[in-house]
């Protein structure tokens, strides 16, 4: 399918990534593309029930994350979400439309968590955050109001990393009845990544190739954590066991292949995995949504997916 039209013009009014990133500093990039996001899409704020900013005790210290309830729903499921931004930049603020609308639309409560940030913040930091923030709403989830066995995980683009990496983690230290279900939103799962996907759209698609490589750099300290499964999870050697998982994608975004790769592996380990596939669009295409309706379609999608999953019915449930 060609490139929708509406993304195209997106596409081409977007400021390009410097030509030698080496010439900006991660902070300096980290700010000018929050600042980007939020004058387009900042003042939106659709309404939810009850919006507070919570402190998640973690490992290494205080995390922050914001808490979004959906209206006249007592105990409602919840979903910890994990922002993208290369693992360098965004934040709760750039990702507060997104969360706020999942919240009305699957009727569960959304905490979207403030993770460190690259390179400031290297591999693992992240992902120990992200992992600390569930396993912390599991434990809180009297406190926050929330349903204990309805959690669930999701993310995009850096963010379904994250979340892809806590369910591993979670199976792996032997909780795997702490996370119901994974929304892997055109997520990176792979660090070496050589699939064809990723050099037919490496350029000029929104995510470049070389700005992947990038943010590989800045989130790695060392190259060899690239095959570390919490780093990549579609190297992990073993699926079995993992939460019920919908990846979505994009048709001209380079990791799109890394994803659906991912849904089947995991269906193959006998994981149920919806894969989508969103025609015309590139990476990143769902913080769009007031302009795309492709976005909207996929937050319905995921919303629904997510509430039939973790209230035990539909064709996510275990």
């Amino acid at each position: 399918m060609p490139l929708d039209p509406v993304l195209k013009d997106i596409i081409r009014g977007s400021p390009p990534a410097p030509a030698d990133l080496d010439s900006i500093s991660p902070q300096e990039l980290r700010r000018a593309s929050d600042e980007r996001m939020l004058s387009v899409y900042g003042g939106m704020r659709e309404e939810v029930g009850s919006v507070a900013d919570v402190a998640v005790r973690g490992r290494d210290g205080e995390i922050h994350a914001r808490l979004y309830r959906p209206r006249s729903i007592e105990r409602p499921p919840l979903v910890v979400y994990y922002h993208g931004g290369g693992f360098v930049y965004y934040s709760v603020e750039t990702h507060d439309n997104i969360c706020r609308r999942l919240s009305t639309l699957s009727g569960a409560a959304v905490m979207s968590v403030d993770y460190r940030l690259a390179p400031e913040h290297k591999f693992p930091a992240a992902v120990h955050d992200a992992y600390d923030a569930v396993a912390w709403a599991g434990e809180a989830a009297e406190e926050l109001g929330v349903d204990p066995d309805a959690i669930a995980v999701a993310g995009d683009s850096a963010g379904g990393n994250l979340a892809a990496s806590v369910s591993l983690m979670a199976r792996d230290a032997g909780r795997s009845d702490l996370i119901g279900a994974q929304v892997l939103i055109y997520p990176v799962l792979n660090m070496i990544d050589m699939s064809p996907s990723r050099f037919e759209f490496g350029e000029g698609y929104m995510l470049e190739e070389r700005m992947d490589r990038w943010f590989v750099g800045q989130y790695l300290a060392d190259p060899r954590d690239a095959t570390n499964p919490y780093a990549s999870p579609l190297l992990a050697g073993d699926l079995r066991g993992l939460p019920p998982a919908l990846v979505v994608t994009a048709e001209y975004d380079p990791l799109r292949d890394q994803g659906e790769i991912y849904a089947h592996r995991l269906r193959a380990a006998g994981v149920p995995a919806t894969a989508t596939r969103y025609l015309g669009m590139t990476h990143g295409f769902l913080r769009f949504y007031p302009r795309l309706r492709a976005g909207r379609d996929a937050i319905a999608q995921i919303a629904g997916y997510l509430g039939a999953t973790l209230r035990g019915s539909g064709p996510g449930a275990p």
